[in-house]
């Protein structure tokens, strides 16, 4: 009983919840009082139900349904009470009440497709959600990084700004057949990608586009800070601990920068060679195209490391 009269007296408050986050939630709702108000001073026989469902699929504006069913409600409310409240009859009682009849019917048709369509909209929204999220890892997918990366291209060279992308591929070679028994593989690059996404920022972009290989999309971020970023990846992710016990992983890093003129796929296939150097050339290191040198002698800390990383 408790719980009953808790979830009722909670729909006044995400009522009123949508009235305070949405302007047109008031604007909704006052053009339900006016037409009433027109309603009341129009004869008998002449009833408002088009403008009241207009005023329902106005709803479409306001995100959640409570609105809706509030707003239908007091359309439905106020067609009875004007059928009693309007003054005059232009046409017999009969005609009136067939009249009123219709214009209920009309609200609760305009009502139930209301809220079916925003349920749809839900639905689609959950769908999309669902397929840029990979559901094992819950990092954004390969799909999703495509259309990041799209987007991310396109603003940086229209806003004159750095972007800059990093492929990080895993190697567990190196761990024997007892420990892929006892950590099974899965559970292991769960852990490595947990630890690679606390390495970097709130604002760079992560995601997990095969099984052992991972993409990061650096914003406003030029080559040589991606690349230190990545050499910390590097040296954190050559010896994770898993459950207490120390077991050797190889990460081969690759990074490309936006240059002047350049194309998403563009980016991305630089990205790819400069993968293919690190595998090449030797096992956990970090590779950029262009190549740039290490500078062992740097103390001085970049900005992208100074910024606010994800716990």
């Amino acid at each position: 009983m408790r719980e009953y009269i808790r979830s009722v007296t909670s729909i006044p408050k995400l009522f009123l919840r949508e009235i305070s986050i949405s302007p047109n939630s008031l604007i909704i709702f006052s053009a339900t009082v006016f037409i009433f108000i027109i309603d009341l001073n129009l004869p008998l026989g002449v009833a408002a139900g088009i403008p009241y469902a207009l005023v329902i699929f106005g709803c479409l504006w306001v995100s959640g349904t409570y609105l809706t069913y509030v707003v239908s409600i007091l359309s439905f409310v106020f067609v009875v009470l004007g059928f009693y409240l309007s003054p005059g009859n232009i046409v017999p009682v009969e005609v009136a009440l067939i009249n009123r009849g219709l214009t209920l019917l009309l609200i609760v048709c305009a009502a139930i497709m209301v809220i079916k369509i925003k349920k749809t909209n839900v639905d689609m929204s959950a769908l999309l959600t669902n397929n840029l999220i990979d559901p094992v890892s819950g990092f954004k997918n390969m799909h999703a990084f495509g259309v990041d990366l799209n987007t991310e291209t396109f603003r940086c060279q229209r806003y004159r700004r750095n972007l800059s992308i990093a492929l990080i591929d895993i190697d567990l070679h190196q761990l024997n057949q007892d420990q892929e028994i006892q950590y099974p593989a899965l559970d292991i690059m769960q852990k490595i990608s947990n630890n690679i996404r606390s390495k970097i920022r709130t604002s760079d972009l992560f995601y997990q586009i095969d099984t052992q290989l991972f993409v990061i999309l650096f914003p406003e971020t030029e080559l040589s800070e991606a690349k230190d970023v990545c050499e910390i990846i590097r040296n954190k992710t050559a010896f994770p601990a898993v459950n207490g016990m120390n077991n050797k992983f190889f990460a081969s890093i690759g990074i490309s920068t936006l240059e002047e003129n350049d194309s998403s796929l563009n980016l991305y296939q630089r990205a790819e060679a400069a993968l293919s150097l690190s595998k090449q050339s030797e096992k956990h290191q970090v590779s950029t195209l262009p190549e740039i040198t290490n500078n062992k002698d740097k103390n001085v800390v970049p900005a992208i490391l100074s910024r606010s990383r994800t716990n």
